[in-house]
């Protein structure tokens, strides 16, 4: 059984850092000398050079661990770090440790007790109440050895002691824990302004791209605005002759309207005409059968009366044919000036109309190939921005994976 804890303890300490091996052996050599020579000076002093000893090792090993740490390599400095904290606790455990076991052998093992005996070599009542009496002075006495007074002088080392060394670890904690979020916060600002420079070298690019495209949109649109305006003018030119149309045929609805009143006044005048001819027939007729009645006695009468009637029908007949001409003449060029009206109106109505649907298909054609390009180069865009921020993501992902890991992994062991 002894040989086998023997074998555990030697491992465990072969296994522990180099200084706090030779801190532990010069601990033990120290403790190992004081019970050897065990005297009151080893009891006085041994108590107070190993605690010393153990809070000297205490600051000998957060030294060496912090001598060691590299605020820029936190992975690599940890295990230096925590070899120097084992120095420190386990030098500290062995001095506090040895004190205390010279004193538990001074109070409990160690108390040599001188007995006088009388002449005859029986203890008499005076040799009682003389070692009484020393046993009452070493326990409750003013002097320095007595028992009250080791107490209270081991009390107050003890207390002493330990508030050093709190006071110590609590500095190297504090210390450990600044240097460590320093360390901390400086990875994590490299790491931030690398990713804000990979973030604008990227956005930059894709930014210089999409200026570019915009820059070549706005010249379309402004070869599409001068287009637009160059319709426009169309536009109001054609809207300028139809309007220029719309007065033309009704100037000629007037002259029609006017046309209309004089062919009802010659209508009239026909009429009227027509009643007087019918009147000279009669009238005519009347005079032959009267000349039939006076012909044998009025001979003269009858050729003035011929004359007469030779003459009007000649003169009827001039008036006639000259209205007929007039008629004629004037509907002759009223139907000329309806059919160039009518052929001047449909021509410029069509041309219009062709005008109108040939600009309404060339602005729809524009109109859908604006969308088509805008549609376009946004799908473009937007595709070279996303697969530009995948391939940033992915190589985030990639590059500070790794170091985020480590990064918790020291938060961790700072804790």
């Amino acid at each position: 059984m002894f040989e086998q804890y023997w074998h555990l303890f030697e491992n465990w300490y072969w296994a522990l850092p180099q200084t706090t091996q030779l801190m532990l052996a010069a601990i033990f050599i120290f403790w190992l000398l004081f019970n050897l020579f065990y005297n009151e000076k080893a009891v006085s002093f041994g108590p107070t050079i190993l605690t010393t000893l153990g809070i000297f090792a205490t600051f000998l090993g957060i030294a060496l661990g912090l001598s060691e740490f590299d605020a820029n390599n936190i992975q690599a400095s940890v295990p230096a770090l925590l070899g120097g904290l084992k120095t420190a606790f386990w030098a500290s455990v062995a001095g506090v440790g040895g004190a205390l076991l010279l004193k538990f052998r001074h109070q409990f093992f160690d108390r040599a007790v001188a007995v006088g005996t009388g002449d005859d070599g029986e203890v008499t009542g005076a040799d009682l109440a003389r070692l009484l009496s020393g046993i009452q002075t070493a326990l409750v006495g003013n002097e320095e050895t007595s028992l009250i007074t080791q107490i209270k002088l081991l009390r107050s080392d003890s207390n002493d002691r330990l508030d050093a060394l709190k006071a110590a670890q609590l500095q190297a904690l504090q210390e450990l824990s600044k240097m460590g979020s320093q360390a901390l916060v400086e990875a994590l600002r490299d790491v931030i302004k690398d990713f804000n420079a990979k973030i604008t070298e990227q956005f930059g690019d894709n930014f210089k791209a999409l200026n570019d495209a915009v820059g070549q949109l706005l010249v379309w649109q402004e070869r599409y605005r001068l287009h637009i305006e160059k319709s426009e003018a169309s536009l109001e030119s054609l809207v300028s002759l139809m309007r220029k149309t719309t007065s033309d045929y009704s100037s000629l609805v007037s002259s029609s309207q006017s046309f209309s009143k004089v062919a009802h006044d010659l209508g009239q005048m026909l009429e009227a005409l027509s009643i007087q001819k019918t009147q000279l027939v009669d009238l005519s007729r009347s005079l032959a059968e009267l000349l039939k009645e006076a012909s044998g006695s009025l001979p003269a009468v009858q050729a003035k009366i011929m004359e007469l009637t030779a003459q009007l029908s000649s003169a009827v007949q001039d008036n006639q044919k000259t209205i007929n001409a007039a008629l004629n003449e004037n509907a002759q060029q009223l139907k000329n000036a309806v059919q160039l009206s009518h052929q001047g109106f449909v021509t410029t109505n069509t041309e219009a109309n062709k005008q109108v649907t040939d600009l309404m298909a060339k602005t729809k054609e524009q109109i859908s190939n604006l969308d088509a390009a805008l549609t376009e180069e946004l799908k473009k865009s937007l595709e070279s921005l996303g697969r530009q921020l995948a391939a940033l993501s992915e190589r985030f992902v990639s590059d500070y994976g790794p170091l985020t890991e480590k990064l918790r992994r020291v938060v961790e062991m700072a804790k």
